[in-house]
């Protein structure tokens, strides 16, 4: 169903560039996809040791315990944010 001019909404008004700083192009879009990314790659160790610590308990050669597991995320998250430093995660 179309709507007629008087119902559709107004554009909003596109951000402008402040004084002095060149207005925003594709490659800001492209800064950001290149930082989501080496964020990923940055944690993918971290996210390796718990998947290996999961399945290690699922094939039972550690023992399934809730204090373990804390104790273990704790001290991965620890080194994590202790090595990748802003782009650690926030748990």
């Amino acid at each position: 169903m179309r709507r007629s001019p008087s119902q559709r909404q107004p554009r909003r008004p596109q951000r402008q560039a402040s004084a002095g700083t060149p207005a925003a192009g594709p490659w800001v879009d492209a800064g950001r996809a290149w930082e989501q990314w080496a964020r990923a790659q940055a944690r993918a160790p971290f996210d390796l040791l718990r998947q290996q610590y999961a399945g290690a308990v699922r094939s039972g050669a550690i023992r399934p315990s809730l204090l373990a597991a804390g104790r273990f995320e704790r001290g991965v998250a620890q080194w994590e944010s202790l090595l990748l430093g802003p782009w650690a995660r926030v748990r």
